[in-house]
């Protein structure tokens, strides 16, 4: 089956590895066969790659987009899912972490990003739980002229 991508004007998408941008109106392009492919807006920087979900996420991103880094990255990223599983006690989020190893074993990397998605979302949301209390009992100081 054939995936069609629709473009927004000067959108990027990276399809095995070479950066394609679209001009300045819109566009769909069908891929006929299996390819890697990642939107521009789905690419992870690294520096934002600062939770435990958030790293392994961009090391499956480094997979997609480097087929050399998939060879290299294969065994740690399957110990990063290994200590995500343990760590979330969410079924469903476990389920998603599971997804995700089995496309990475499957060498579907875009699914495997997509799986982590929601565990990305649901982990945002325990941090910031975890942060409002603290952030809620820091004082305001005043200092006077």
């Amino acid at each position: 089956m054939a995936l069609k991508l629709r473009l927004k004007p000067c959108e990027r998408v990276v399809i095995n590895g070479c950066v394609v941008q679209n001009e300045n109106r819109r566009y769909t392009l069908t891929v006929s066969n299996f390819a890697q492919i990642i939107r521009g807006s789905d690419i992870m920087q690294e520096d934002e790659a600062d939770t435990p979900v958030r790293r392994a996420y961009f090391v499956i991103q480094s997979m997609l987009l480097d087929p050399q880094a998939a060879e290299q990255y294969g065994s740690v990223v399957a110990g990063m899912m290994a200590k995500l599983y343990t760590a979330f006690m969410h079924p469903e989020m476990q389920d998603r972490i599971m997804q995700a190893m089995s496309n990475v074993s499957d060498r579907d990397y875009y699914k495997a990003l997509a799986c982590l998605r929601p565990v990305m979302a649901y982990e945002d949301g325990l941090l910031n739980a975890q942060r409002a209390p603290r952030d809620e009992r820091i004082p305001e100081t005043r200092v006077e002229a």
